[in-house]
């Protein structure tokens, strides 16, 4: 399964919001199935990207990420080295969410989700 989701968020982050449209990351994100994804489940979908794109480094440089996975860093500050530490982008998960929260119901449903993994432009 964690194969699974690191294809998923890979696909998200590289190939833009079209692709991800057709690729459900709600299977991956909305653990508990109900159509919408609550706060926590973002928090640990994030986590799951994080470790995929940081590959288990404590910070990232966004200027040496491909374009594309850049859209998964929106809205986390960037340091004045154009860096990103693990805990700015997990600091920055609950505003993040709120953001996505287009319709502020309190959860994320497949659309605005996807809208969070679209490329920066």
């Amino acid at each position: 399964m964690r194969k699974l989701m690191i294809f998923a968020i890979a696909a998200a982050s590289l190939s833009g919001a079209a692709v991800a449209q057709d690729f459900d990351l709600m299977q991956f994100a909305d653990t508990d199935s109900n159509g919408k994804v609550s706060a926590e489940e973002y928090a640990a979908f994030v986590e799951q990207g994080w470790g995929f794109i940081s590959q288990g480094a404590e910070s990232v440089k966004v200027a040496d990420l491909d374009p594309m996975m850049q859209g998964a860093f929106s809205g986390v500050p960037v340091n004045a080295e154009g860096v990103i530490t693990h805990a700015a982008y997990t600091a920055a998960t609950p505003d993040r969410f709120k953001a996505a929260d287009k319709d502020g119901d309190g959860s994320l449903s497949k659309e605005e989700l996807t809208a969070t993994m679209a490329p920066s432009s």
